[in-house]
């Protein structure tokens, strides 16, 4: 390792630097409530209850499709 990877300029060499010719923009602001398009999603209809768990559906579902075909469930 008695050489470096990148050539080292000479004493006498000019630099190059670089320098940043605009100013930096600030950063974006955080909404006030990231999860509120998730939320939304989660609303039923214009009266604004929750919808029921994804588990508690598949089971309506179940249900409706076994009354459907005359089946009884399990």
């Amino acid at each position: 390792m008695s050489h470096p990877d990148t050539p080292v300029p000479a004493a006498d060499a000019t630099g190059r630097a670089l320098v940043p010719t605009e100013a930096a923009a600030p950063p974006p602001p955080v909404p006030a409530r990231p999860l509120a398009t998730f939320l939304v999603q989660l609303i039923d209809g214009p009266t604004g209850r929750l919808r029921p768990s994804r588990l508690d559906r598949s089971r309506a579902a179940s249900a409706r499709y076994a009354a459907a075909s005359g089946h009884q469930g399990y």
